[in-house]
């Protein structure tokens, strides 16, 4: 390669070997004598750094020659310093001054030359200013003209002192170095400004004005002089200024956050001069440590003491309460461990030194308050300003800490979720079409949770659909640690049976197996809510999908390998396993199998290990035939320690005579083979829940009178009961009886003495003829489809009815007037009583009267009693052939009206009459 020979009397010459120009003016170690005697004519070889060095790597050198007497002329003209160049000793005239490989990213680095800066304390109360506030601090005097990777570069520019590098740092500041930041120390800018006139003798003139624009710049940087009056405020503005730019750099986008965090700094109003403290709430993996790390690179810089603790209820697992507390103490005072260990402190001390400070305090990831408990009384303490911000999942803990404001973070809607799931691997793998669905199903999946979206989008997505789509046992990093952190027995065994077994279900229901297994449940479910595990919506408890597969892959942990070892089976596959080869174990706790896809053979002693079994349910999500459990040889044991048997198309014509159902709380054996369920009397003390629907083979109930609790009895479709027992009479906490399409029953027994009963369903019931006895505290009775003739005026003692519905009630010819006495009757249903040909007259108004259908009956004219009904808001009057006229005063009333199917020639006077009514059907 051809090289162009510099002129040795022009520093600024080009070197077409790495075609550079000189750039800086350079401070160099010589070697080999007095630069001034004969060796002016040799060679110096100097490091000129590059414009930009690979990050970690080592840097690269360039090389400008040029004589030592030129160099030292330049450089004692420029700083009117001879001693400005420093001799040594040495044999090798030609020394090339190395920059050192740097494998270190430092927050700060301060450069400066040894003997030019008078007070040294200052660059040490600056280095451990910057220390204390967190940032890595690299000073160095040896190597003055090296600068590692660094975020903020703070130079000491003195009348005897450039760094050689200084052109390149000023010109590439945006890219290499986020701030640079020169101390005027011994000089002023102005000075900076006329020395850079020398320039002009050395340098080509493009490089003159090069150095002159790069002078100018500096002055016009935001920089520091120091004076010795102002040290102790100068190091306050440096460490501020800083703080300010390491915490921009630490800036990450955070996908849908931005307006979280700006509705949390409103709260946090910045601005007021009080103390105030903010909770910010949410479910593992919903970011919230991602939040107020945001938030602190935001804040920190203006204020005086910042501590942030984060994983703090990690720290205090591995470290205790009081080395955590120790710790954080250390840095609200800014002092080491061994001096507050050697203290002995007292609180007014304490007080007076923290009323001074305007501090900002993140805890992060508090999940109990004993995590904070040694130290919490000192956060009442911080001066003006301050600001407390606590992460938890456990809102409970905002409510003892005595929190200000609590905020709840959000799930991601859905455009969000997907910005967050297009970052991964799923879009470069699947077609768009496949993609779509099944990002939407992921996102479902996850609830809009960040941790959970970048999980799933780069996993595999096949088994991984599966999974999803099946809620099946799933390891998500994070997620699973953290579930059951901080949880109590009560609150685990209440949320591993939920994610296992109850998916949306009424609260009251899994209240009621729950509390009967000793769990309690109320408290529990209030706790789990705290702490963002579980929701409660309309009386209907859910849990987040990614939970409850969360939930299902904490069991699994239990035993991989041996699923009849775990507490809990609601895989259906394993299940299977555990029964065709009979592994079951005392560990088994609860079972539910859907029986749609699966059909096996079980033995007769299948549940003779798991002794523990307090929850069975077997049940089919889709009614396919020829599926489920099948017992060829019977079976011969079911636990005494159940609480749920629910068992859907249970094969065999009764249960097992051994079984002790005396902690049966629920009985649920729709669509079975029994005719019986066991002979003999047995406890039945904790029974709540009698379902045996459309058991057509069902025969005869046991006596009842040992089930004292039992509030719901459903018989509905059993078509081969032929009576019921008086037992019946004894239930006084019975809320539901159904007896629907009992199509055998000629009689039911007095229910007068059923205080508590308020839903009775004897529709259906096609050869009951007269109106039973019936408790005066039902709201609800459902009697169509009976061979009932007319209604007792005795119907007037169910004063608190609201709906009587006796629809295809053929053989009804009449109604009593009792029945305007129904003070409560919102729906009265005579829809299909074809034999009813006229409408009582009504002494009385029925206030509460809402809805009333006479459709496909005989009723000729519709009396004036409807001028009473002043709460009506739909009349029916559908297939109404013998209707011939409608009151006078009908106009009066603006309820719905519904005609279908009517004689329009005997109506058509009446058209302008309903015309202006709220919604009229007419066809």
């Amino acid at each position: 390669m051809d090289h162009t020979q510099a002129d040795p009397n022009s520093f600024g010459a080009k070197d077409d070997y790495e075609n550079i120009s000189v750039n800086s003016v350079l401070e160099a170690r010589f070697s080999g004598g007095n630069p001034s005697d004969q060796q002016d004519q040799r060679r110096l070889q100097m490091y000129v750094p590059r414009k930009k060095r690979p990050k970690y790597g080592k840097a690269q050198r360039k090389y400008i020659k040029t004589t030592a007497s030129s160099f030292m002329n330049l450089v004692q003209q420029f700083t009117g310093d001879p001693s400005a160049v420093s001799e040594s000793k040495s044999s090798n005239t030609g020394v090339v001054a190395e920059s050192s490989s740097y494998s270190t990213y430092y927050d700060v680095v301060i450069r400066y030359r040894r003997g030019d800066i008078g007070n040294n304390d200052f660059i040490s109360h600056l280095r451990a200013a910057l220390c204390r506030r967190g940032l890595s601090v690299d000073e160095d005097f040896d190597e003055v003209d090296t600068v590692p990777e660094c975020r903020v570069l703070i130079i000491f520019l003195t009348s005897t002192y450039f760094s050689s590098t200084l052109l390149n740092i000023i010109e590439d500041q945006r890219g290499e170095y986020q701030a640079v930041y020169p101390i005027f120390y011994g000089l002023s800018p102005s000075d900076l400004i006329s020395n850079s006139k020398v320039c002009d003798i050395f340098f080509h003139q493009d490089e003159a004005k090069r150095w002159q624009a790069a002078m100018k710049e500096i002055t016009q940087m935001p920089g520091y002089t120091l004076t010795d009056n102002s040290e102790c405020d100068l190091i306050d503005e440096i460490v501020r200024d800083a703080l300010a730019v390491v915490y921009s750099s630490y800036k990450v986008t955070m996908v849908g956050r931005d307006m979280q965090i700006k509705e949390i700094l409103s709260l946090l109003c910045i601005e007021s001069p009080d103390v105030r403290s903010i909770g910010i709430w949410g479910t593992v993996g919903i970011g919230k440590t991602a939040i107020v790390e945001e938030i602190f690179r935001i804040l920190s810089a203006q204020y005086e003491t910042c501590v942030f603790l984060k994983d703090l209820h990690q720290e205090v697992e591995v470290k205790g309460h009081n080395a955590v507390g120790e710790d954080f103490l250390c840095k609200l005072l800014e002092v080491e461990p061994d001096v507050l260990r050697t203290s002995n402190i007292k609180t007014s001390f304490l007080k007076s030194r923290l009323e001074r400070k305007r501090v900002l305090v993140i805890l992060d990831d508090v999940n109990d308050l004993r995590d904070v408990q040694n130290f919490m009384d000192n956060l009442n303490y911080f001066g003006s300003g301050s600001r407390i911000i606590i992460t938890s999942r456990n809102r409970h803990v905002f409510v003892l800490g005595k929190i200000n404001h609590v905020y709840e973070v959000k799930p991601l809607d859905i455009s969000t979720s997907l910005q967050l799931l297009d970052r991964g691997t799923l879009p470069n793998v699947l077609s768009p079409e496949v993609y779509r669905k099944l990002s939407l199903e992921l996102i479902k999946f996850s609830n809009g949770n960040p941790q959970v979206l970048q999980f799933l989008s780069n996993r595999k997505w096949n088994p991984l659909s599966e999974q999803v789509q099946e809620t099946s046992p799933i390891y998500i990093p994070g997620i699973f640690e953290a579930s059951c952190c901080g949880l109590d027995d009560n609150e685990r065994s209440i949320f591993l049976d939920i994610a296992c077994f109850f998916k949306r279900m009424d609260k009251a229901d899994i209240a009621m197996l729950l509390d009967s297994c000793g769990f309690s449940t109320h408290i529990g479910f209030k706790s789990l809510v705290e702490k963002s595990l579980l929701t409660i919506s309309h009386k209907m408890v859910d849990m987040h999908r990614f939970l409850q597969a969360t939930g299902q892959e904490i069991v699994r942990q239990e035993s991989v390998d041996m699923p009849g070892d775990r507490s809990r089976l609601c895989n259906s596959k394993d299940i299977m396993d555990v029964f065709v080869d009979n592994t079951g174990t005392s560990a088994i706790e609860g079972i539910f199998l859907d029986m749609s896809q699966l059909k096996f053979d079980a033995s007769p002693s299948i549940f003779e290990k798991m002794c523990n079994l307090r929850l069975l349910k077997f049940y089919c999500s889709k009614v396919i035939e020829n599926r489920g459990v099948s017992l060829p040889q019977g079976l011969e044991y079911l636990p005494s320690k159940l609480r749920l048997l629910y068992w859907e198309y249970y094969p065999l014509s009764s249960l097992p005579q051994c079984f002790d159902p005396k902690n049966l709380v629920e009985l649920n054996m729709p669509y079975s083979c029994v005719k019986k369920l066991w002979k003999g009397k047995k406890s039945l003390e904790k029974l709540k829940k009698m379902r045996l629907s459309y058991s057509y083979q069902l025969k005869k109930l046991p006596r009842l009178s040992t089930a004292p609790n039992l509030e719901l009895l459903d018989l509905e479709g059993c078509n081969s009961l032929v009576s019921i027992s008086q037992s019946i009479c004894y239930l006084t906490k019975l809320v539901s009886l159904n007896l629907k399409d009992c199509s055998k029953l000629e009689g039911i027994p007095s229910t007068v003495d059923l205080e508590s009963l308020e839903v009775l369903n004897i529709s259906g019931c096609s050869k009951l003829m007269n109106f039973p006895e019936i408790s005066p505290n039902v709201k609800q009775l459902y009697m169509g489809g009976t061979i009932v003739q007319e209604i007792p005026p005795s119907i007037k003692n169910l004063v608190l009815l609201e709906i009587l519905d006796l629809e295809n009630s053929k053989h009804l010819v009449d109604l009593p007037t009792s029945i305007c006495k129904l003070k409560h009757l919102e729906t009265l249903n005579l829809s299909g009583c074809s034999s009813l040909e006229r409408f009582p007259d009504l002494s009385r108004k029925m206030k509460c009267l809402k809805s009333l259908d006479l459709s496909r009956t005989a009723i000729k004219e519709l009396p004036s009693f409807v001028s009473y009904l002043t709460a009506l808001e739909e009349l029916r009057l559908i297939e109404c052939p013998n209707l011939a006229s409608l009151p006078d005063d009908v106009w009066s009333l603006r309820f719905k009206v519904e005609f279908r199917q009517i004689d329009t020639e005997k109506f058509s006077r009446l058209w302008n009459i309903f015309g202006w009514l709220k919604k009229v059907q007419i066809s």
